[in-house]
């Protein structure tokens, strides 16, 4: 979930960077003028997080169960920690619907446990999926691979 944590800095460099104007608003020939109907489809990573508000709930409810007794501390972290990666699949699941659906844009690959989409499709779509609730940001496409290689990382014998 480190990728949430940098979220609202790179969402932006996102945008800039599918706007394709430079710093002084000058047209660099992927900006406004060229995003006709031939505009060329983009691939970034796409950052989402699982409902925070439900999220909160199964951890009360977790907390519960430890002073109850009836989990240990390494128990609870193991239910907390499925716990995030389901509604993170959720979270996923819903955005693709809408992604696909709604936005035109095609999901090339996921990682659940991060969060992380590799998504492609037009710039205005992309940049549209910053009104998606679960999204945290719009990310370089090769965020996806270093993510990837972080999960593996941290979870021996993932096959992602």
């Amino acid at each position: 979930m480190e990728l949430a944590g940098v979220s609202a800095t790179v969402s932006l460099a996102g945008c800039n960077a599918l706007q394709g104007g430079d710093s002084d608003g000058a047209n660099t020939g992927t900006g406004s003028q060229s995003q006709s109907a031939g505009t060329e489809p983009a691939t970034v990573t796409v950052g989402v997080e699982p409902d925070q508000t439900q999220l909160r709930e199964r951890q009360q409810e977790i907390q519960s169960e430890i002073q109850a007794g009836n989990l240990t501390q390494s128990e609870a972290q193991a239910e907390y920690r499925t716990a995030q990666e389901n509604l993170a699949e959720d979270a996923i699941n819903s955005f693709e619907e809408r992604a696909t659906s709604d936005l035109g844009l095609t999901i090339d690959d996921s990682i659940s446990q991060a969060g992380a989409l590799l998504v492609t499709g037009p710039p205005a779509g992309l940049i549209d999926t910053l009104s998606v609730d679960s999204v945290t940001g719009l990310f370089p496409q090769a965020t996806f691979e270093q993510i990837r290689s972080q999960v593996r990382t941290e979870t021996p014998g993932a096959t992602e």
